[in-house]
């Protein structure tokens, strides 16, 4: 069994799944969103648990570009030719985010002349420039096309100097120690200037998601979901082996919510990561994964707009949180079917243009 581009689209599904898990209900107090049904306790709902686990979802996509930039750097040799496969990869991620960018700030007009959402246009031109954001899940993307605009010799240096096993175990206590560093406040000020202080944040949220872009890039180094593959055939039949694996998971998720401590995200990640694709799941199951990984660009970029941002509250209105959830699928596919529309309608007009001339 190899990690095929199938398998990275269903890994992406299930990011973006946890993605909108962790937004909506990794909450206590107060801040529980709807009418949840079962409570652990009188601030705590069950569905919190799944909403911290859930804080996988920017590790677990990290890890998958990490896993596809090895991919590329072992067919391809030259590393300006990985280099511009990564502007390649950039440059349709921006494409896809532009979209969303004029789809939302035209509906912000006409909904909101005075709102946030487009604002001035000096706002709205930064935002083009990834210089101002309307949304706070868009961080990542500065950080994502910052990592692909990294020349590959500086970017993959790590992972061809260090064995793969002793680099996922590095990449792992540098992940815990960033944790710690953040957590206890050790990290420098946040510099006065507000120009500076943007380098400032992009740096540190690039440094923060390194070890987990490593970490996928040694697991395909190393071979490890083919030979995890070869060895769960060996010893178990196949459902043997999805009842380990499934076992894996859930205590994997028991053990990180009763500790709760996300100095240890990384470990959890990759066992989340190596157990999804060992499992064999149904039509069914794959069906729905591919799905949500084909439309999980155009979910990460618009979910936040549907319960916070533009449309405050209304996600919320489901009520209970498998509803809440389902809800968001929703408006968020429905989107994602607009700006593919919108995209695919400016592809044919520069095509057109291009003919005539």
């Amino acid at each position: 069994m190899n990690y095929s581009k199938r398998d990275a689209t269903m890994t992406r599904g299930l990011a973006i799944l946890c993605m909108l898990i962790l937004h909506l209900f990794c909450r206590r107090g107060i801040d529980v969103y709807g009418e949840p049904l079962i409570w652990l306790n009188n601030t705590t709902p069950l569905v919190y648990w799944f909403g911290f686990f859930s804080g996988i979802c920017v590790p677990l996509y990290s890890l998958c570009a990490g896993y596809a930039q090895q991919i590329i750097a072992e067919k391809l040799i030259q590393g300006s030719q990985i280099w511009k496969s990564n502007l390649v990869r950039a440059w349709n991620l921006m494409k896809n985010y532009w979209a969303v960018l004029f789809l939302f700030s035209s509906i912000g007009i006409c909904i909101a002349p005075d709102g946030n959402i487009p604002g001035n246009i000096e706002n709205f031109i930064k935002s083009i420039f990834l210089l101002h954001t309307y949304n706070g899940s868009w961080w990542y993307l500065n950080t994502y096309v910052l990592l692909m605009l990294i020349p590959t010799v500086i970017l993959m240096f790590p992972v061809r100097r260090i064995k793969y096993h002793l680099g996922i175990l590095v990449c792992i206590i540098l992940d815990m120690g960033w944790y710690i560093i953040g957590h206890f406040g050790l990290l420098p000020p946040e510099p006065q200037n507000i120009y500076t202080a943007f380098v400032y944040k992009e740096i540190i949220n690039l440094i923060g998601i390194l070890p987990a872009f490593w970490v996928g890039a040694f697991l395909c180094k190393g071979k490890l979901v083919k030979k995890c593959d070869s060895w769960l055939g060996k010893h178990f039949t196949l459902t043997q082996r999805n009842v380990l694996l499934c076992g894996c998971l859930f205590l994997v998720f028991l053990a990180y919510n009763l500790l709760e401590k996300s100095a240890v995200v990384l470990w959890v990640t990759i066992v989340t990561f190596l157990s999804f694709n060992l499992i064999y799941k149904s039509e069914t199951i794959t069906k729905i994964f591919l799905f949500l990984g084909q439309h999980s660009t155009n979910i990460w970029l618009t979910h936040m707009f549907f319960y916070i941002y533009m449309f405050p509250g209304l996600v919320q209105k489901a009520k209970y949180p498998l509803f809440m959830l389902i809800f968001m699928l929703v408006l968020c596919i429905v989107t994602s079917y607009v700006i593919n529309a919108l995209m695919l309608a400016v592809e044919e007009l520069t095509k057109k243009r291009k003919i005539i001339k």
